[in-house]
């Protein structure tokens, strides 16, 4: 049997809801929960299977390096990036990726 390599629309639905459950735990409020559904959409449309070819880049949060097929890492990697890179803010990273086409 082939590896698959797109998740279904009900794994997207959970992954959805698991980015949301996740940032509301972490005190994340609803503006910064909506920069982050927007980002990731735009990112991987919240493909926990997505794989870039022109980089390294995979999973929802499209971070280089990343391997692990299981959406509950890569969300809180992804979560980990953004805290690190855009000072714990998903807008930041939104606005950066409007301007740059990448966060």
């Amino acid at each position: 049997m082939r590896e698959r390599t797109k998740a279904t629309m009900e794994e997207k639905r959970e992954n959805k809801a698991l980015i949301i459950s996740y940032l509301n735990a972490l005190g994340y409020n609803k503006q910064q929960q909506t920069c982050a559904i927007t980002l990731w959409t735009r990112e991987s449309r919240l493909d926990h299977l997505a794989d870039n070819p022109r980089s390294t880049a995979y999973g929802i949060a499209q971070l280089l390096g990343e391997r692990s097929s299981q959406p509950e890492l890569q969300i809180l990697r992804g979560v980990r990036y953004v805290e690190h890179r855009y000072r714990s803010s998903f807008c930041r990273a939104l606005q950066h990726s409007d301007r740059r086409g990448w966060y």
